[in-house]
């Protein structure tokens, strides 16, 4: 066993250790992505793998579109899909733990290992005023810098620091050493991408011989939900209060997204595994993209988000990982 794999063991460990005491009933996991980015895919499974070595049964599972607050159990256990969409930038993603946290006050409520970042500070306020009112809820925090936010705000729940759910994942009879002499820049098209990010400085820094392919993640790049994703994005209050308030609404987004109810999270992973495998070297704008590559013991070097989410992540759990580095 390498030091990666003994740091990958130490991680999923923490995770194990922290949320194996809190989950001591049959469950329904929630918000679970009806989305093409492999990145929540990839927590996803790390989230099934988690609860699959659990001796209990999962009630239901639904993703925000389609989920029917009536087959979930008035007083069960509610857990909601960990992530980067805890605050304001995927604003629906939050407006949906605001409206299972409002209906469900008898149930014990865990939101999986999230990355919380608000620009607006009274939403903050607001998000945390309604989140306290809750008797019984766990938000875990996946860095240091969103923990220290929860504690500070939400004053009244439990709050915990835990590693990503794609931790429980393990890949290693995926890892593939066979030289490719390709390395590849996997850029995110969304809003999540750092304005001072410069592909051209970037590639002048890799300076090599191999072939460099600039890419996102190949279900992006072949939808074109990931247009209609990217246009939404930038009316993101108004498109997820009709998300919340206008079922009709949700359909119709749903159906141009070409969104059908389906499990395909194995799917998109083996995708990424692939995907990451055909390169011997990883610069990647994508947490995930970063976190599979460690799992699969490819060299790889993150690079920070547009609100730091990637760098935060890094400094919490990875610096003593080998072949990792976070650059400018």
């Amino acid at each position: 066993m390498n030091s990666n794999q003994h740091n990958i063991l130490e991680l999923r460990k923490r995770v194990y250790q922290s949320l194996d005491p809190i989950i001591q009933k049959d469950y329904c996991l929630l918000d679970v992505p009806n989305h093409y980015n492999i990145g929540d895919q990839l927590i996803c499974e790390g989230e099934l793998a988690y609860l699959g070595r659990l001796p209990f049964k999962r009630q239901y599972m639904a993703n925000l579109t389609y989920c029917d607050f009536k087959r979930i159990p008035s007083k069960g256990l509610i857990l909601l899909h960990g992530g980067g969409n805890f605050g304001d930038i995927w604003r629906w993603h939050q407006k949906f733990k605001t409206q299972v946290i409002s209906a469900f006050p008898g149930s014990k409520i865990i939101i999986l290992p999230q990355t919380v970042y608000y620009k607006d500070n009274d939403l903050l306020r607001r998000d945390a005023q309604l989140f306290n009112q809750h008797p019984d809820l766990t938000i875990c925090a996946r860095d240091t810098t969103s923990y220290e936010i929860l504690k500070k705000h939400f004053t009244n729940n439990t709050i915990l620091l835990v590693p990503d759910m794609a931790f429980c994942l393990n890949l290693e009879k995926y890892n593939n050493s066979a030289e490719t002499n390709k390395i590849l820049i996997l850029k995110r098209q969304d809003k999540e991408l750092s304005q001072s990010f410069d592909e051209m400085a970037l590639k002048d820094r890799i300076r090599t011989r191999k072939k460099i392919d600039v890419r996102d993640w190949p279900p992006m790049e072949r939808n074109m939900s990931t247009k209609v994703s990217n246009a939404l994005s930038k009316a993101d209050d108004l498109i997820s209060t009709l998300l919340v308030k206008k079922p009709g609404f949700k359909n119709i987004i749903n159906h141009s997204y070409g969104f059908k109810r389906r499990d395909l999270s194995k799917w998109y992973m083996l995708q990424g595994i692939n995907f990451i495998n055909n390169y011997d070297e990883i610069y990647t704008t994508r947490l995930h993209g970063y976190i599979l590559s460690v799992l699969l013991d490819k060299k790889v070097n993150l690079i920070d988000n547009s609100y730091g989410k990637n760098s935060t992540f890094y400094n919490t759990w990875m610096k003593e990982f080998e072949n990792s580095t976070l650059i400018n």
